[in-house]
């Protein structure tokens, strides 16, 4: 532990020194979460578009005098919501739409290397990995069919979520100069690697019979998001 404490802090060191300027960016914007099935029977079911928030602070680190090539951490808050309905019905039957919601908050830590152009006003266009652990959530299920039980719970980390997920980013955005610093306005993609449920029940009626149906390992995040932040300078 120690030895890799001694090792962060002299990268940040050799950081430090190779940098020309340093800017601290807060941050705060909004995102847009679904969740990739891929051939599960949960992707035949219906997600609905269902918006959270997200907040954070980033180092915007330019290693060069040009400031044409930037390294850029972050530590960010983000809430992901989703709404999945799933729509059953038997044969003579109205159609029946078990709603099921979830709320989890993440804290993520992205690395984004950053490539900048033009004069005044600036566009760039960032890629990296990004880190992200779930600290709560809570998810729900409705349903006004009596055979099947709603419920408002938290989440389940230990035999339903998985609490830690890594990403690739890819974005850019646009930063305006105001006054000492910069308006920056960014929109980005994560495309998930880790699956959200270990596993997951799905409850269907067909022909009047209720059924559940246990599915394995699933849902890998897809997350869009756009903020608006104002960098500062620091050094």
């Amino acid at each position: 532990m120690i030895k890799k404490t001694v090792l962060i802090s002299l990268l940040l060191i050799h950081i430090r020194c190779l940098a020309q300027e340093i800017y601290i960016i807060p941050q705060v914007g909004f995102n847009v979460n679904t969740y990739d099935f891929g051939e599960t029977s949960s992707n035949l079911s219906d997600q609905r578009f269902s918006p959270g928030v997200s907040a954070g602070v980033g180092l915007n680190i330019a290693m060069n005098e040009l400031r044409t090539f930037i390294l850029q951490p972050e530590i960010n808050y983000s809430m992901r919501n989703n709404r999945t309905d799933h729509i059953s019905a038997g044969s003579g039957a109205e159609a029946l739409t078990i709603r099921q919601k979830s709320m989890l908050h993440y804290l993520e830590i992205p690395l984004l290397a950053r490539f900048d152009f033009g004069i005044g006003t600036r566009y760039y266009f960032n890629a990296g990995p990004s880190f992200s652990y779930a600290i709560a959530g809570r998810e729900k299920l409705e349903s006004d069919e009596f055979r099947i039980e709603s419920y408002d719970r938290s989440v389940d980390f230990d035999n339903r979520f998985n609490r830690t997920d890594w990403s690739a980013l890819v974005g850019g955005g646009v930063e305006f100069p105001f006054n000492d610093g910069f308006l920056v306005v960014d929109a980005r993609f994560a495309w998930g690697f880790k699956t959200l449920y270990k596993t997951r029940e799905i409850q269907r009626i067909d022909d009047g019979n209720v059924t559940s149906t246990t599915v394995g390992p699933e849902g890998k995040n897809r997350i869009f998001t756009l903020s608006v932040g104002y960098a500062l300078p620091i050094n």
